[in-house]
């Protein structure tokens, strides 16, 4: 049902940059180096030598750990996040190894500062400059030693925020469209025809590696269309991580769905199988569900008819000149969005 989430949605702009450990090496050693001895001049230079000990430990600590717990609050908070968002992070990185990153990065900050005061202890304490030197040494290799633990999650991080850079912007709260269907029926080039997005066409299966989304504007109001990797016809559990993105977009997104059929040879797929895979999305989703006959520019009259037969078509387009998708979609905007739309202008009345 289509209804607006009392849930985040990942906001591009607050993602943060994620250094990666040698960048954070750098830094710290930098910030170290960066103090510079003060005091006065009748100062003894082993008392001299203790203050700015003591003052690049500071400062360089402050800075790494200052990051790293920059870093791990500015990551997205799965559990706050809309159930899309939340699942495909879990389909693509893994919900609990997500997780174990960010609060490993997050409580890097902790030890980062554990490690600092007692290296200031230590310096505070030293009988003579070999023990200062030694103090050093402790507290530069064990920082550095903690950032370079840290690369793997740092790694993860990193890819964490650049997958969701490129993810299209999904707003949950808009009335979506979902274009779903076997490999190669058509999808892409559907979605293309009927709205903003200009996803990546191909004349092999499997081009779409990613959700797409294009939108269609109606008097003031946007409506979400989204371009979904191709399904195949087997068990949710034995589906790959491409194909587990479309089932989400499906069961979390769906405001109603297309469901394209190929009738020609050329998908590689036959009708039996995307008959299968249009009966198993129909149980399990509550969204509705209208069949869509694509490539009537190159199918037989007996494919077509075969085709007619077995899904009941709500219309047959060509998406390689967009004939007749302006008409599927106006017919799934009044049969589906229109209800909607007024049921939300109800709702808001009586509230």
């Amino acid at each position: 049902m289509w209804a607006a989430p009392s849930v985040e949605v990942v906001d591009k702009s607050k993602l943060p940059y994620v250094y990666t450990a040698d960048e954070l090496i750098s830094m710290f050693l930098a910030a170290y180096e960066r103090e510079e001895a003060r005091g006065s001049v009748a100062e003894p230079a082993f008392v001299k030598q203790k203050r700015l000990e003591i003052k690049r430990i500071v400062s360089s600590g402050r800075a790494v750990a200052s990051v790293l717990r920059r870093t791990a609050l500015a990551m997205p908070f799965l559990d706050r996040l809309h159930p899309f968002y939340r699942d495909l992070m879990d389909v693509v990185f893994g919900a609990q190894s997500y997780k174990h990153a960010v609060a490993k990065v997050g409580n890097a900050h902790l030890a980062v500062r554990a490690i600092a005061k007692e290296a200031i202890a230590a310096v505070r304490t030293a009988p003579d400059k070999g023990a200062i030197h030694a103090a050093r040494r402790m507290y530069r290799g064990r920082v550095v030693d903690l950032l370079n633990d840290l690369r793997p999650e740092l790694d993860k991080l990193r890819e964490v925020v650049a997958f969701l850079r490129r993810l299209p912007a999904v707003d949950p709260n808009l009335f979506t469209i979902v274009v779903a269907g076997a490999p190669n029926v058509g999808k892409s080039s559907f979605v293309r025809c009927v709205s903003s997005a200009r996803p990546e066409v191909a004349d092999y299966p499997f081009t779409t590696k990613q959700i797409h989304v294009g939108h269609i504007r109606i008097r003031g109001d946007v409506v979400q269309v989204v371009d979904t990797p191709g399904l195949l016809d087997r068990p949710l559990s034995e589906r790959n991580a491409i194909e587990r993105q479309a089932v989400l977009a499906l069961r979390h997104l769906a405001g109603a769905i297309v469901f394209l059929v190929d009738p020609t040879p050329h998908s590689g797929f036959p009708l039996e199988m995307q008959l299968n895979l249009y009966r198993e999305i129909s149980a399990s989703f509550q969204a509705p569900l209208v069949a869509v006959v694509n490539k009537v520019d190159i199918a037989s009259p007996a494919e077509l008819e075969r085709a007619r037969d077995l899904f009941s078509p709500i219309g047959e387009v060509s998406t390689l000149d967009c004939r007749g998708t302006g008409e599927v979609v106006n017919y799934v905007l009044a049969k589906f969005y229109v209800p909607a739309a007024l049921e939300r202008l109800r709702a808001a009345r009586r509230s």
